[in-house]
């Protein structure tokens, strides 16, 4: 039987064909250098150099942004790895026009424009609304927890050094009986002890840090990431807040922060995509996990239409039936009704977190056969009402009739959270501290924004675009 051998690889041959000839005129680099030739980098914020300065880095700055685009467009984004790459991969030769530069200038390149990536990434969605791709009439808020460069174990919380003081005390008392009975050699003992002694002053060194510093926990390998819940577990992680416009499921914005739930970003990231949008009123969709009567009431201010859903609470008696939501209030009278039709009066104002409340209580509990379902106080049921509670009630009922809009959320914002984690596989970070880390994420969205393009044209027509 007879094989497909190829050629000798001893035998002498003259290649003839230049590099662009070995590079399909379908091939993605095409978009990319493109791309990035259309850019000011300056303007983004890229530390370009003159060519004449001593001891300056040598390479364009144009060269390495395209190497650090087709790294992450291709899974490759550790600086190393794309070392190796520019020394064997014909796409990339072509791409750079054959430059090997080393790991440290590319990590150092990144490490030094790091604000500029995420001005690239808003400059790519201003570049996408021009050619009317984005329009920012309907967005979606989301978050999502990707790993830091920190274990659980270089994670310190109050509770936890409490239990390794708790436990370093009850060795040194062992060790301090075990000495005194004379049980085992006392050098072998002395160590052990001096050992924990030692951890027992770290620990409480640590504990007086959080103290002073007001901090609940610190992460000592990453000292800006924090222990959150991410999909049931408790990891060390960042937030990275997403902005998706609903046309064509692009990336509008992102965010990077250390916030252990979302409860706080809704405005943040609205008014963001707005002012970079330059649209005066959005409809804005966000889940359970943003509901916050002071954000909410920001964006409604704003001029955006806000649709969001408000997460189930049950009362003290755990009773659905006797839930807030099901007590009716009357704007005439001031005053709510209880599901079996009793009412609840104005008693007094009150205020929580800066937040001010009217609160009303009933009088006819105690008469009331269904008290035990409804409360479990003694002086009977009350409930408080938030001095905007209407613009919420507002919103609500919004949302409510508007329910095909807002189930499109999911399928939206999901999306890119999926390609970021699942295709491209990256669902932790390399570097540390927030800057690095959020340029990093930036770099994740620029990335997915190409993949949604290269998916929508050609390479002939994007490259066309850019031109």
């Amino acid at each position: 039987m007879a094989y497909i051998v190829g050629t000798d690889r001893y035998q002498t041959r003259m290649i003839t064909t230049s590099l662009d000839d070995l590079i399909s005129k379908d091939n993605s680099v095409r978009v990319i250098d493109s791309y990035v030739e259309s850019l000011d980098l300056e303007n983004l914020g890229f530390i370009e150099y003159s060519g004449r300065n001593r001891g300056q880095s040598p390479y364009r700055r144009s060269d390495l942004l395209k190497l650090h685009i087709y790294g992450y467009l291709n899974k490759i984004r550790s600086s190393r790895a794309l070392e190796t790459e520019a020394k064997r991969n014909l796409e990339l030769m072509w791409l750079v026009n054959c430059i090997t530069p080393d790991h440290g200038t590319i990590a150092g390149f990144v490490q030094k424009n790091n604000a500029a990536f995420h001005n690239t990434l808003r400059n790519l969605t201003l570049i996408l609304k021009g050619w009317g791709l984005i329009d920012g009439e309907l967005i979606v808020i989301d978050g999502t927890k990707i790993h830091a460069q920190n274990s659980k174990h270089n994670c310190i919380t109050q509770s936890g050094l409490d239990k390794k003081i708790e436990y370093a005390e009850a060795q040194i008392n062992a060790y301090l009986m075990a000495i005194a009975k004379d049980e085992v050699p006392a050098d072998d003992l002395t160590d052990k002890l001096k050992t924990y002694q030692e951890l027992k002053e770290q620990y409480l060194t640590q504990k007086q840090e959080l103290k002073d510093e007001g901090l609940e926990q610190k992460s000592l390998t990453d000292p800006d990431s924090r222990r959150m819940k991410n999909n049931g577990s408790l990891d060390i992680c960042y937030n990275v807040q997403s902005v998706v416009d609903a046309k064509n499921h692009f990336v509008v914005d992102i965010s990077t922060t250390n916030d252990i739930n979302d409860q706080n970003q809704l405005y943040t990231m609205a008014q963001k995509a707005s002012e970079l949008l330059e649209k005066e009123s959005s409809t804005v969709l966000a889940d359970t996990g943003y509901y916050n009567g002071t954000e909410i009431k920001k964006c409604v201010d704003a001029g955006m239409n806000v649709f969001i859903k408000k997460a189930k609470a049950n009362n003290a008696t755990k009773d659905n039936e006797f839930r807030k939501e099901k007590f009716i209030y009357n704007g005439e009278t001031d005053e709510y009704t209880c599901p079996a039709g009793n009412r609840l009066r104005f008693f007094e104002n009150t205020s929580k977190n800066g937040m001010k409340y009217r609160k009303y209580k009933c009088t006819d509990c105690n008469s009331c056969k269904y008290k035990k379902d409804c409360t479990t106080s003694s002086s009977g049921r009350t409930i408080q009402r938030w001095v905007h509670e209407d613009v919420l009630e507002t919103v609500y009922n919004e949302t409510l009739n508007n329910n095909e809009v807002y189930k499109q959320r999911r399928c939206i914002v999901e999306h890119p959270f999926g390609t970021i984690k699942r295709s491209l596989g990256y669902n932790f970070f390399l570097r540390r501290r927030q800057e690095n880390v959020d340029a990093e994420a930036a770099s994740m969205f620029i990335a997915y924004n190409f993949k949604r393009l290269l998916s929508m044209f050609s390479t002939e027509e994007l490259v066309m675009r850019f031109e």
